[in-house]
């Protein structure tokens, strides 16, 4: 009883900021501050394990500690609140909630000898939405990405360069957020689908939607206090492995019916673990698909949060 109450707790607090989050009365980089606080965490786990007889929930209290701590945390150096100034555009293609000003292209020139990309994204908070576009082929010589990016308050650098002997272009899209100063990113993403494609995300506040549907994804890296992954694949013949790892994570996974899927959840708190419905059995500490090993196409999902969710969709398109 006293277990449940206490999930229910971290539950109700971990909405209550986000809410706040969301609705402009906390700034995103709560999840900076509460992250420095990750300490706290090894208090709760040996407080968990010297108190085992009496099932105390020593992780679970210290995430509330946490958050608590990190909602704190940004006042202790502004010393007011008030809402963010957003401008709601409601432009098709691109997030609801857009700054008021700052924005910039970007785009990257494709030479023969490169087969690869490897984006490399790190931001304080970030919403992210990008997708694969044959049309970057069309012109001589064609190009890698299309960057459409804005932002409130910090500019993002970009950089890009060959590795491997001009095999890989590595890409990097960052934000530096100063000492004290709020930011958020808007970034929109066409890519090049005759590119095989990894990425790797960082930050306090992810928030993505990836349509991957035309485009080899090898791997995908996301390492965030908070995250929130819609990931669409298709039929690529070759194994996607997608990481997830933070605070909080809520993953929702669009494949194919014909690809093989392999889940596997490690957290305090995890709020799906059966997916006996979308046809995975379980296999040690993972959830597989009958003909995972045999599958020419793989899907391979690790997620290791404090607390968070994995919804899959399988469907017979491809």
């Amino acid at each position: 009883m006293a277990s449940r109450l206490i999930n229910g707790l971290v539950l109700v607090v971990l909405g209550a900021v986000l809410l706040m989050n969301t609705a402009g009365y906390l700034p995103w980089t709560v999840w900076d501050a509460a992250w420095s606080y990750w300490p706290v965490l090894l208090v709760g786990l040996g407080l968990q394990i010297a108190l085992t007889r009496w099932r105390f929930p020593g992780l679970a209290l210290a995430i509330v500690a946490i958050l608590i701590l990190g909602a704190m945390n940004p006042y202790t150096r502004s010393g007011s609140w008030r809402p963010w100034d957003w401008n709601r555009r409601g432009t098709p293609g691109l997030p609801s909630y857009r700054p008021t000003e700052n924005a910039k292209e970007w785009s990257v020139p494709l030479k023969p000898s490169v087969s690869r990309l490897e984006l490399l994204l790190e931001a304080p908070s970030l919403d992210l939405e990008a997708r694969g576009d044959s049309g970057l082929n069309s012109s001589r010589p064609g190009t890698v990405l299309s960057a459409q990016m804005s932002w409130d308050k910090v500019e993002p650098e970009t950089d890009a360069a060959e590795t491997r002997g001009g095999e890989t272009l590595r890409a990097t899209m960052r934000s530096r957020a100063a000492e004290g100063v709020d930011g958020k990113q808007f970034w929109q993403l066409a890519l090049n689908p005759s590119l095989a494609t990894s990425m790797s995300v960082s930050g306090g506040v992810s928030n993505l939607t990836l349509d991957m549907s035309s485009v080899f994804l090898e791997s995908v890296n996301v390492a965030s206090g908070i995250s929130r992954l819609d990931l669409t694949l298709g039929l690529s013949g070759k194994e996607t492995r997608i990481s997830v790892t933070g605070g909080f994570g809520n993953v929702t996974l669009y494949v194919p019916e014909a690809a093989g899927v392999k889940i596997t959840l490690t957290g305090v708190l995890a709020l799906n673990n059966d997916f006996s419905k979308q046809g995975l059995a379980k296999s040690g500490g993972s959830w597989l698909t009958p003909d995972y090993e045999n599958a020419a196409t793989k899907v391979d999902l690790s997620m290791t949060c404090a607390t968070g969710r994995v919804t899959l969709h399988r469907s017979s398109w491809d």
